[in-house]
């Protein structure tokens, strides 16, 4: 389907609701397990579980809805991943999600249609990446599919988009039209029917059903990105920029209301739409100023450490890369402290002060202050790890530092002798000192010296 379609737009905002994968959809009754594989007692237990998403594709406006969930559904029994060749076995239950499909404006005679399929399949779901590489499995599938019955020139076509368990349920339940694999592939495989019914009623009970719209209706701060139209761009109420799940930052076009990541080119990351993006790599956090009390927290561990305060800032910013470092974390800012604004000056002046000086800094004890490190890392964390915000690093802590420095006396009052210009003896180099002074004092009233 085209990005800017109204008819995925209007059916992912009936579908959406506002928690994503809960935790309920994670655990299985404890005798599912029963089929993982004996010969490797250390191997993820085998599983059975259910993984629904939104699959939106076009198709001629004749065709039958019924006929084209029940076709698809009985396609999705044997899947597999395209990086392995591995197979394995699945089954689907495909719902027909309602609002009536509207017509593509950019194909007279097709439609875009809205299915709901819940993906069934045993499989080693501890595993890292098995959640996702499964969704794909079943999206490959279901593509490749539909791509042969109904080769239409749309970009972007056909679209899977993750669901949360509980609105998949609700959806299901209210449903009108479901289908189930059939044909050859009817019966279960061996032990699933009662693991499916066992698995259905655990998460009927388990799962809240989120406080969302009522399925159909429009949700005020939705905006459709519909090209040309009255409402190109989104509401006020979307946040400039945000940070999603994997420590990635997005930031809002001007004009069109999508979000653009940082860095996205060289990662290979699409332009989005604010829904999109939720569904995709939610949830999100708005990138918001420091609080009042954080602010105060940072003044006062500066300010406490005295002549040591430069030292002790970049001692914190060094322990925090380190343990980024040390996590290996994937996919995203290489630092989550570059997430809120990766790419400007000031992230990657941050970055590198703390491993070319604040690790050196850090195997000096005289020249930090502990208990103010302790506390700069404290607040910084916090900001990079709340769940509701996140709060840019690297030009507020230079905000902070220069309001410090311009309140006690200039860079003489905040830094050490040897991070003092012009020390022949014991100092560090002249670049070393200008370039600390460049970030952190970039936002003193008179700038850096």
């Amino acid at each position: 389907m085209p990005k800017d379609s109204r008819a995925r737009t209007r059916a992912i905002r009936a579908a959406q609701g506002e928690k994503r994968y809960t935790q309920a959809s994670h655990t299985l009754d404890s005798g599912a397990s029963a089929s993982q594989t004996a010969a490797d007692p250390t191997a993820p237990a085998m599983e059975l579980h259910v993984v629904p998403f939104v699959f939106s594709c076009t198709v001629p406006a004749t065709l039958d809805r019924h006929a084209l969930a029940q076709a698809l559904a009985d396609q999705l029994h044997t899947l597999r991943r395209e990086k392995t060749g591995e197979e394995y076995e699945g089954r689907a239950d495909i719902v027909v999600l309602p609002p009536d499909w509207e017509t593509e404006p950019q194909l007279p005679g097709h439609v875009g249609a809205m299915l709901l399929v819940n993906a069934w399949a045993v499989r080693p779901w501890a595993r890292a990446g098995e959640w996702e590489a499964v969704v794909t499995d079943f999206y490959n599938a279901s593509k490749a599919w539909v791509l042969e019955q109904y080769p239409v020139p749309v970009e972007g076509h056909p679209v899977a988009m993750p669901l949360d368990t509980g609105r998949a349920l609700t959806l299901y339940n209210a449903a009108g039209v479901v289908a189930h694999t059939g044909g050859e592939h009817a019966e279960m495989p061996a032990g699933w029917a009662p693991l499916v019914a066992a698995r259905r009623t655990e998460l009927a009970a388990a799962v809240q059903e989120p406080q969302g719209e009522a399925v159909g209706q429009d949700l005020p701060r939705v905006v459709p990105n519909a090209p040309g139209g009255a409402a190109k761009t989104s509401s006020s109420s979307r946040p400039y920029r945000v940070v999603d799940r994997f420590y990635q930052g997005w930031y809002l076009r001007s004009g069109d209301g999508t979000f653009d990541a940082d860095g996205g080119h060289r990662r290979g990351l699409e332009t989005l739409d604010y829904t999109m993006l939720e569904l995709t790599r939610g949830p999100l956090r708005p990138v918001v100023p420091p609080t009042d009390e954080d602010c105060a927290a940072v003044k006062a561990a500066l300010v406490g450490a005295g002549r040591k305060a430069a030292g002790s800032l970049l001692v914190a910013l060094y322990r925090l890369v380190l343990e980024d470092a040390d996590a290996r974390r994937e996919g995203g800012a290489r630092y989550r402290m570059m997430a809120g604004r990766e790419g400007s000056w000031e992230s990657e002046d941050m970055v590198r002060l703390a491993w070319n000086v604040g690790a050196d800094l850090a195997e000096k004890k005289t020249r930090f202050d502990e208990a103010a490190v302790s506390e700069l890392v404290r607040v910084v964390q916090g900001w990079v790890t709340g769940p509701d915000v996140y709060v840019e690093v690297a030009a507020n802590l230079a905000w902070l530092f220069g309001k410090v420095a311009d309140e006690v006396g200039g860079w003489s009052a905040v830094a050490d002798r040897p991070l003092q210009p012009g020390q022949r003896v014991g100092g560090h180099p002249e670049h070393v000192v200008e370039a600390v002074q460049h970030y952190l004092l970039s936002q003193t009233v008179e700038g850096p010296a």
